[in-house]
């Protein structure tokens, strides 16, 4: 699957860039396809030694679409401010974004299932909080799911002096 932006001037550098969305971006957008056509889903994930992670119930929409067709196509973006801009139309918006495609795989096993959503939980609660520890039938009954990323690519439309920032309306 063809990745790269088609304005040039707005792809992210470097790896290193869209690595850091990935890891400090709370929520992503999951595609699919289902029967019916494309669905897609805003979930919380984890980016972990250079793969995506989320948990789900063992059933539904979502996890009989990746039963079925285990390709995906994940985004993450950081949206700022609109500005007004010299060029164009005269609006313009501020973001960075990383689009990834790759497949997806259920994780087996209860250790490696433990040690994925022990991660997340400490990347989504405050440092000073110590979660109860997770119960093995709790595990059991959640499905986790990696995502193996094939291809990706970051663009981002930054704050320059040209841009003037629109206040809240």
């Amino acid at each position: 699957m063809r990745t790269e932006p088609r304005r040039t001037e707005r792809t992210m550098n470097t790896p290193q860039e869209m690595e850091l969305l990935l890891k400090r971006m709370p929520v992503g957008r999951l595609a699919v396809m289902t029967e019916d056509g494309p669905y897609i889903i805003a979930l919380n994930f984890l980016f972990l030694e250079g793969s995506i992670y989320f948990h789900s119930a063992q059933a539904g929409r979502k996890i009989e679409a990746l039963r079925a067709d285990s390709r995906v196509c994940f985004l993450v973006d950081d949206v700022g401010p609109q500005v007004l801009w010299e060029r164009g139309c005269g609006i313009s918006q501020i973001y960075k974004s990383v689009i990834c495609f790759g497949k997806a795989e259920f994780v087996e096993g209860s250790i490696e299932k433990r040690r994925i959503l022990e991660r997340m939980v400490r990347k989504f609660v405050p440092a000073n909080y110590h979660p109860p520890p997770m119960r093995d039938q709790n595990i059991k009954k959640t499905a986790v799911v990696k995502i193996v990323i094939e291809s990706i690519s970051g663009k981002e439309n930054v704050l320059s002096s040209a841009h003037t920032i629109l206040a809240n309306r």
